[in-house]
């Protein structure tokens, strides 16, 4: 039973006692009433609550301070996720830096980058005069002029 109930049933009987004697005076009714309070509940009951209502504040001394270390820590961490986001975006800063320059996470080096592209260039300058001269071999066997030749010799007189 709860502390509520067994207050609210005391007072049931307090209110019965009083209205069943209503011829009494008022002085003889409270002190029949404080003999019903005293008398109709158990000493060991009062001590019972007594009890539980002293537990229950220490309980709740002990849960308020408990809450406060929980928002001390809750803090704390707060204060620790917004170094690390810091630290995130120093380390993105620095990322970007290093990486306009070449891409660090591919194999190859700045240097043997720069060769393969030389080398691929020079293969694509091969192949364009390649297919120049085979456009002119054909010109020649079909008997096709050549109009840039046209033109320059126009030009140089």
């Amino acid at each position: 039973m709860t502390t509520m109930g067994l207050l609210n049933n005391m007072k049931k009987l307090v209110k019965k006692e009083a209205t069943a004697t209503p011829q009494q005076s008022i002085s003889e009714e409270k002190q029949v009433q404080a003999i019903h309070v005293t008398n109709g509940i158990d000493p060991k009951v009062i001590d019972a609550m007594n009890e539980r209502m002293t537990k229950i504040e220490n309980n709740l001394g002990k849960m308020t301070a408990e809450l406060e270390g929980q928002k001390k820590s809750l803090s704390d961490m707060k204060n620790e996720l917004e170094g690390i986001k810091e630290n995130v975006k120093m380390v993105v800063s620095l990322y970007e830096l290093v990486s306009r320059d070449f891409n660090p996470f591919m194999d190859k080096t700045p240097e043997e980058i720069r060769g393969i592209t030389e080398e691929l260039s020079d293969q694509i300058n091969n192949l364009k005069r390649l297919v120049e001269s085979a456009i002119k071999d054909l010109r020649e066997l079909y008997g096709v002029p050549d109009i840039d030749q046209v033109i320059q010799m126009e030009e140089k007189k």
